[in-house]
């Protein structure tokens, strides 16, 4: 049975509902076309009317594979308890995830010139190991958990530091950066979770 999840129009997270439950909201209104619906609390998330289990409570046609449409429950109380919702508007703060990019990149281009050195494997590959890190991170940040993120940031920061060891400037500059913004990021995160 599918569950499903919506951002209401107080920004609070709602759910589980079942499909039932759903298409009850959309006929009270409690769910409009561009209510925030995903499968689950971490997304993704799509407007309601493309969901297609919904896209009948909206008047448009269902896609081939939607169920059924469930007859109507009893009024029930409002949508279940809320949760915080899984990644703030505007998150991640661009002082945190454009330094986190530059420096992957960084890593990633200082780790291929160490590779035709001397030190090639010893230096290479810790600082292609960390790049890529960093870039999967960056590309991760809207759909992870952003005190996770925060603090795997706060680690990869550190090491950026570690790199100038092996002549990487540009990414400790970047961990210095870094480190700078988080705490003006979690307390974005604190302020907007009250």
């Amino acid at each position: 049975m599918s569950t499903y999840w919506i951002i209401g129009s107080d920004g609070r997270t709602y759910g589980p509902a079942d499909l039932a439950t759903a298409q009850r909201w959309v006929a009270e209104g409690r769910i409009v076309a561009s209510t925030q619906v995903a499968r689950s609390p971490d997304g993704p998330w799509s407007d309601a009317t493309l969901v297609p289990e919904l896209a009948q409570a909206f008047g448009a046609e269902p896609a081939a594979e939607s169920a059924p449409a469930a007859t109507p429950a009893a009024p029930t109380a409002p949508p279940t308890q809320p949760v915080q919702p899984p990644v703030p508007v505007g998150w991640p703060p661009a002082g945190v995830a454009i330094p986190q990019l530059v420096s992957g990149i960084f890593n990633l281009i200082v780790g291929a010139g160490w590779l035709f050195t001397c030190f090639g494997v010893v230096l290479t590959v810790p600082l292609v190991i960390l790049g890529v890190k960093e870039l999967l991170a960056y590309s991760r940040a809207r759909t992870a958990k952003p005190l996770d993120y925060l603090e795997s940031t706060r680690t990869m920061a550190i090491l950026d530091i570690c790199t100038v060891l092996t002549g990487n400037l540009g990414s400790a500059v970047c961990g210095i950066v870094i480190l700078t913004q988080l705490g003006e990021a979690e307390r974005q995160l604190t302020a907007e979770r009250r």
